[in-house]
Parts: structure tokens; sequence; C-alpha cells
């Protein structure tokens, strides 16, 4: 069995439905249909999720809601007429509308899944199951027996379904939604629930790239990566996959393919437990993020001093925020969060480390970015780590800080951000290898 899922720009509008029916048709495999809320599309700039954001900010300012609300139920009834569909959507809209002035911030944002996902099922023939039927949250998470149970009993009837993505509900039946792209989770759940022998994740793109296209044209695209290298390079800022919708199917070796809506004939990229990896290509991927801060504190022999570590890290939690820790040698450890983690809190922090923690010294960088470079490669080769540094120094590229952690399939290096696209640029430029070309020269 194979479970699909598709994201926004995939079901954004008739033509897109179309598209979908005929990649599900393909395969009569493809049993479980996983579908978002309907995305941009040529005629429509906003995605219906972010519609309903706007609606709960209109009301909650007691503010005039209808009119983009009567935007989003034109939306939906244009793409049931324009399919021929006879489902009563209308009726489902109206339930929405009365709701809105006491509803949840979950059970609004969630009905753009919900209805697309109404029409989904009409036009594939599909049974419809909402999520909320059977997805159950605890106190853990994902109460993973109750979900199949439940689950269990509509498959029994018919096992063709169609289920919308991001959320389900709470122990006491209220609807629970997850992170944002959070149906690429609903996806991999499904797919440990049944037991699927592939998980499809269907975008508007042809797999993952090896570097972002926005910086690097034409980026070689990754053929084949394992959970773990996917794992870090979503951590570190890939958005065509959740982070959170890898360790379902990781859990049971399910393969996930990344695959386009636009062109089903091209390949993707699949994501397997063990990758047949190219031993000279010894970068996988290429990822990162900007504006970060780094607060370095230095005391003579840091490392065996745990009550000044101690005193580092109670200053820290008073001010609630979350900082990645890096050793730096034995006098010295490295702190780093996002800025937006830290605003107004920042020079406050720094000013209590200075005056609290009997410290040598407290350096703050701020405009760093983080950029890892990402291989099954590195645990193998720990001479990586050393080249890319080469590189970069003979690049004149200035690193603040290197991370490599104990997964040994990623290094972090932190540059300014007036060097990041140039930072992975060299990366890529001297890492990639060609069809032509099977030979490093880093």
């Amino acid at each position: 069995m194979i479970v699909a899922k598709f994201g926004g720009s995939s079901v954004a509008d008739a033509g897109q439905f179309k598209k979908v029916r005929a990649i599900v048709e393909a395969n009569a495999d493809r049993k479980v249909i996983v579908v978002s809320a309907a995305g941009k599309s040529d005629s429509e700039a906003i995605k219906v999720t972010d519609l309903l954001i706007e609606v709960e900010k209109l009301r909650d300012a007691g503010e005039d809601y209808m009119p983009v609300y009567n935007h989003i139920q034109s939306r939906f009834v244009g793409i049931r007429d324009a399919l021929g569909l006879k489902v009563g959507i209308e009726t489902d809209l109206q339930k929405i509308a009365k709701q809105i002035p006491n509803c949840s911030h979950d059970y609004l944002v969630s009905r753009g899944e919900f209805l697309t996902a109404k029409l989904m099922a009409d036009f594939l023939g599909y049974q419809f199951i909402d999520a909320a039927r059977f997805l159950v949250f605890d106190q853990n998470g994902v109460n993973y027996g109750e979900s199949i149970n439940r689950l269990r009993d509509f498959l029994s009837y018919d096992d063709h379904i169609v289920v919308p993505g991001f959320y389900g509900v709470d122990e006491d039946g209220l609807t629970h939604l997850m992170p944002r792209g959070g149906s690429d989770i609903s996806g991999a759940l499904l797919a440990n629930f049944v037991d699927a022998d592939l998980y499809e994740n269907w975008t508007d793109v042809s797999g993952i790239k090896m570097a972002d296209p926005r910086i690097i044209n034409n980026s070689r695209k990754i053929t084949e990566l394992t959970y773990e290298e996917l794992q870090e390079l979503s951590y570190m800022g890939i958005s065509v996959f959740q982070e959170e919708a890898i360790q379902p199917a990781k859990e049971k070796q399910i393969p996930i393919a990344i695959l386009n809506t636009n062109h089903p004939e091209e390949d993707g990229t699949l994501v397997v437990d063990s990758a047949n990896s190219n031993a000279h290509q010894l970068v996988t991927g290429i990822a990162g993020k900007k504006d970060y801060v780094v607060i370095s504190i230095q005391k003579y022999q840091l490392n065996k001093r745990l009550d000044v570590m101690a005193k580092v890290f109670s200053v820290i939690q008073k001010f609630g925020v979350k900082f990645d820790y890096v050793p730096a040698g034995t006098d010295s450890v490295q702190f780093l969060a996002k800025r937006t983690d830290v605003d107004g809190k920042l020079m406050a922090i720094v000013n209590s480390l200075k005056s609290a923690c009997d410290l040598d010294s407290v350096k703050l960088e701020k405009n760093i970015a983080m950029v890892a470079a990402v291989s099954s490669q590195l645990s193998k080769r720990p001479a990586i780590a050393g080249k890319i540094l080469d590189l970069l120094d003979n690049s004149q590229i200035k690193i603040h800080l290197v991370v490599q952690e104990g997964s040994d399939i990623k290094v972090v290096f932190g540059v300014a951000n007036s060097d990041y696209e140039k930072t992975i640029e060299k990366i890529y430029r001297s890492a990639a290898v060609s069809a032509t070309r099977l030979k490093m020269v880093i």
C-alpha cells in the first residue's frame, strides 16, 4: 500500500485536482490520500490557511471578517463546480461560519484541510475520514494505539480513503493543530499506522536539491539520502519536508519519495535507511539559517568548574530563552540562538552573565549565519570538515564557530550573515560531483 500526501500547491485549484487524480489512478496501490489546504495558484495569491488566519485576526480585533470568509467560500464552491461535483460543501461552509465567533484557533485554521479533503474524496470516489475521528494526541504526543484502533474501523469498511492533514484531536475531543507543514506529519503517521510500503510526498518540486536553488542556479538534485541526512537538512532549514514527519516513517523503515505533482514523470528524491551514496561526493546536502547571535563565555579551566556552569545555566534559564551551547575548548563555551528568540532580552542576558557568574570574559556576536554540510560520509572521513575549513579560509570567509555533533553526519559553520550565500556557494562548488567528474576537488 502507498500513502500519498499532496501539498497545498497540488490542490490549489480544479486543474491541480485533476493532476492529483491522474497520479492516484496511475497506481492502484495509492489507497490512502492525505491533503493539505488549497494553496496558492495563478489566480489565488494567498493560501486558504493564511486566509483563515486573517479571519481570526479580524474576529479578534472586532472587525468584519465576512468578506474574507466569503472569498474562502467562493473558492471552495468554485473548485467544486469546476470539477462537476455534487458534494454539498455549502452545508459545511455554513456550519463553520456559525462557529467562527467562538471557535478555537486550532478548529478555525484546520478547516482548510477539512474542506479540501471533502472535495478530493468526492472527486476520487474515496471514503472521506475526518482526522478528528481517529488521530488522537495526548500529553505525550500522538497516541498510536488509540489512533490505530480508531482508524482500523474505517479501513475495515473501505481502505481507499482521503484524510485532511495538519490536525487531529486531543483527549477531550478538541481540535489539535500540528506545526505549519503538519500535513507531512499526518501523511507519515498514516504510513506508520497502515504499515505502508511507501510514503509519497507530492509537492511542487522534483525532490530535494543539494543546495538552495535561490542561491545555486541549477543545483544538483539529491537522488537518494538517509532518514538521518534528511532530518539534519530539515532542521537546518530546507522547506521541502517537515522535520517531525521523518520519525514515523523511519520507525517502520518506510521509504519516503519526494515527488512533483506538476511533473510526475520526473524522478524525485528517495529517503531510505541506508543510501547508496557516491563515495566521492562527500557532501549530500547544504542548508542553513541566518540571523543568529553567539555569546562566548570564558573562564580558566571552565570545563572543570561545574559551579560556574551551574550559575551560567541558571541565568539563561531565568530569561526563558532556548540556547544551544557548544564547548569551544577547556576554557570557553559558546551559546547560540535565533535573534528573534532573544529580541528584547539579549543585552540583559549578557549583563547578567557578566555580573553574576564570575567569568573572565563575555563576548557577543550578532548577525551570524549557520551553514551545515550534511553527509553520512562525514563519519567515515572526518577530514572533510578540515578540508571545508581550509576552503573557506582560502576564500577569506571568517569562521566564528564550528560545530560537529555526535551524530557525525553534520558539520556546522558559523559565518557572518553577509557571507552566508558565498559560504554555501563555495562548499557546493567544491563538493558537488558532476556526472563526468568523480573526484573531489576540495
